[in-house]
């Protein structure tokens, strides 16, 4: 890849990480207020109801299913509001009703790292991880590997966008910090 293209897509991939970070950070979950996602875990307590106190998985279909409230959807909103939906539909039910919706799993946002590395697979991603951190979680590069690692960037029309990298240049330190990967991104070495 000629270096000017490089420059180029890097620089742009700068532009648009700069508007989703703090500085060289990205924007944490809490800052961005965290969505529940399928398969993520759930606990809901009902102050001084123990027998409604619970661990319930959010099903692929995005769903919970709770005692006397039925079946709600979790999947796209955060703590609070499923809370307050939790705590308005058991009002009726439960004198002085206070309910607290906890995340203790979040397993719905993973990234992929695939190739030449020691274990690919799917990750969680928890947090802000870098494309080298990805490839840390993933054992490294093996010994087959080259100096390209793609990036396949998922964009929001769900399609993707393709970023050449060098593991050098990364390993050096150029432009790590924008380099924060998202949910459904993949991480290969050819």
């Amino acid at each position: 890849m000629p270096r000017t293209f490089r420059t180029i897509t890097l620089l742009s991939l700068l532009t648009t990480a700069c508007a989703t970070t703090h500085g060289d950070r990205p924007a944490s979950r809490a800052d961005a207020g965290y969505r529940i996602e399928r398969e993520d875990v759930l606990e809901v307590v009902v102050w001084r109801e123990p027998e409604l106190t619970r661990v319930l998985p959010v099903r692929p279909d995005g769903k919970i299913a709770f005692p006397l409230v039925g079946e709600l959807e979790a999947a796209g909103k955060t703590p609070a509001e499923l809370r307050q939906e939790l705590t308005q539909a058991l009002a009726p039910f439960v004198r002085d009703v206070s309910v607290a919706v906890l995340v203790k799993e979040i397993n719905g946002s993973k990234f992929y790292v695939l190739g030449e590395v020691h274990r690919p697979g799917s990750f969680p991603l928890r947090g802000g991880t870098s494309v080298l951190q990805a490839l840390a979680l993933a054992g490294g590069t093996d010994e087959y590997a080259g100096n390209e690692v793609v990036w396949l960037r998922q964009r929001p029309d769900g399609g993707a966008e393709r970023v050449s990298l060098s593991y050098r240049e990364m390993v050096k330190g150029v432009a790590e910090g924008a380099l924060w990967l998202a949910a459904g991104d993949v991480v290969y070495v050819p």
